[in-house]
């Protein structure tokens, strides 16, 4: 068989993994239980592998704040002095099966959602958002008594009841909710307002069903409906759970991973599995939230949240949300040639988003690293800016950098050479 029919046949199969993939919330359990490889003394970050030296400062920051949340150390200075002494192991979150949104700081005690794929029998887990809380331990890497007291309150107080519920009545279907969502103005990546409410929509008299009391009942529902964004870690688990079925199709040129970590920005390839292959990160182009900051304020991508564009989502769903790309001042014409630009370098469409702006016409899935050199359009990916002190500053877009799949492709001739 030519080689090009093998790439065919093995992309058939891994962008069907995106589209045929039934995924479901199951379950919130300690990350040392559903994280695969995940052992004690071990931090996860988010973006391609990097040494704690080379960190930026948010990284850096969210290794000490996982060293004072587990116990592993005294205080920052004995923390530091642990981590360079090469006792923690360090490690990249998509190298597991998880996903590390913002900074992506994930160690065995922090709860996480479990996200089952029943057609391709995998399974992914996403840190639950943090709720209205001012600051995070996982998405932003910070650590304070108040925010281990929420950690704890979420633990303790919020999560039994949302467990039952899920035991009680077999999980919650993810698929159906992103299909509705897109249809309804949501790229699922920079918003979710849609989805949150579908969301809200089946869980909300789920939970009333539960024979509990009904002040805490409402913890509960306060925590789901007083949450921006909240659907967001259920549509990366998704995604995460789908391009998993998809890592180690051999002949395969589908991408599977985008992420960055401030530093760098690293893609992953289904037919090159356990392989980064990497460029600097780019900064991110859009509206800040204020005047007063500028390029100067901004870190370089950071976050694996554009896990969801390796499924067809954000950047490649634009044209599903024109209200996203307004805030970057684009039009909604501009916004449907974006989804558009995307088809180029996509291995197929998926039938269960048909976007109204379209015309009804399906979402392109899949990015293909031969299609992306032949055509010279790098993804476009959506996301947040973030400070270099940390904190949001914006909304916006940027492109995946093109070094990163001349490496790729590069690294692929040479495995597959005839």
């Amino acid at each position: 068989m030519e080689l090009k029919q093998q790439i065919a046949q093995a992309n058939q199969r891994a962008a069907a993994c995106l589209t045929d993939n039934d995924p479901w919330w199951t379950d919130i359990r300690p990350a040392g239980e559903c994280v695969e490889g995940l052992k004690d003394h071990m931090i996860l970050h988010s973006g391609p592998p990097i040494d704690y030296e080379d960190m930026v400062m948010l990284h850096q920051r969210g290794m000490v704040s996982a060293m004072l949340f587990e116990g592993w150390a005294r205080d920052e200075k004995e923390a530091v002095e642990i981590i360079r002494s090469g006792e923690i192991v360090i490690d990249s979150a998509l190298n597991h099966n998880t996903v590390g949104a913002g900074t992506g700081i994930i160690t065995k005690s922090v709860a996480m959602n479990v996200i089952e794929d029943r057609r391709n029998h995998t399974t992914a887990a996403t840190f639950p958002a943090e709720g209205p809380f001012q600051g995070g331990f996982c998405g932003w890497g910070l650590y304070s008594p108040e925010i281990a007291e929420n950690l704890r309150y979420m633990r303790e107080e919020l999560f039994p009841p949302i467990r039952e519920l899920l035991a009680k009545n077999g999980g919650i279907a993810i698929k159906p909710i992103l299909a509705e969502g897109m249809q309804m103005g949501d790229e699922n990546h920079t918003r979710q307002t849609a989805a949150d409410l579908l969301f809200d929509k089946q869980v909300l008299p789920q939970l009333f069903e539960l024979d509990l009391p009904k002040e805490q009942l409402m913890r509960v529902i306060r925590y789901i409906v007083d949450t921006p964004r909240f659907f967001h870690c259920y549509g990366q688990g998704a995604c995460r759970s789908a391009a998993i079925a998809a890592d180690g199709i051999e002949y395969s040129t589908m991408v599977t991973a985008l992420a960055g970590n401030g530093v760098n920005f690293g893609i992953k390839v289904a037919g090159l599995p356990g392989e980064w292959f990497t460029a600097p990160a780019p900064m991110m182009k859009g509206r800040y939230t204020s005047t007063k900051f500028t390029e100067k304020d901004q870190l370089p991508w950071i976050g694996d949240s554009c896990v969801v564009e390796t499924a067809g989502m954000g950047g490649f769903a634009a044209a599903a949300s024109p209200i996203v790309c307004n805030l970057r001042g684009m039009s909604m014409d501009e916004a449907i040639g974006q989804t558009r630009e995307m088809e180029r370098i996509s291995i197929t469409h998926n039938p269960n988003f048909s976007i109204p702006n379209l015309d009804f016409d399906c979402l392109p899935v899949g990015i293909d690293i031969r299609l992306v050199l032949k055509t010279g359009v790098s993804p476009a990916i959506h996301g947040g800016m973030f400070n270099h002190d940390g904190g949001l500053i914006g909304a916006g877009m940027a492109r995946v950098p093109m070094e990163c799949f001349e490496k790729a492709l590069k690294a692929f001739a040479a495995k597959y050479k005839h």
